[in-house]
């Protein structure tokens, strides 16, 4: 079904775009099958945040279906302080589900990225991957 509403109009992203993860992993399904690089998207961007200090801060914005920690799970350092936010309450139901099998003790927040509720200096790294094209 075609909405009329604009892709950028918060309320049509909450409650039908990304009510839950349902459209975003049929777009990493996409990438998933036919991607020719045989290093994977979500090892490679871990890669940038893997030189943090074993106590890290780690904020996610937007973590969507929490896909960049199922596929590193087993290279998340013990100690790092994890919390991941989205504005979609359906979202935030789906990585819950998603990250049962890892052994991390993750936070979970509904946030909105333009207006997130922590302190400058909270996170010692902030990841808002895949977010710019809304």
């Amino acid at each position: 079904m075609c909405s009329m509403r604009k892709p950028h109009d918060p309320d049509f992203l909450k409650n039908d775009q990304y009510k839950n993860a349902a459209n975003l992993n049929a777009r990493i399904y996409l990438h998933a099958q036919f991607s020719t690089n045989k290093y994977g998207w979500h090892q490679f961007v871990f890669d940038f945040f893997a030189p943090l200090p074993p106590n890290a801060r780690v904020l996610e914005v937007g973590c969507g279906p929490g896909t960049l920690w199922v596929q590193n799970a087993d290279r998340i350092p013990a100690g790092w302080d994890i919390t991941l936010t989205d504005f979609s309450d359906g979202m935030l139901k789906d990585v819950q589900e998603n990250l049962k099998g890892v052994q991390h003790p993750f936070k979970y927040q509904i946030a909105n990225a333009m207006e997130l509720p922590f302190e400058d200096a909270t996170f010692d790294a902030v990841i808002a991957n895949h977010m710019l094209y809304h």
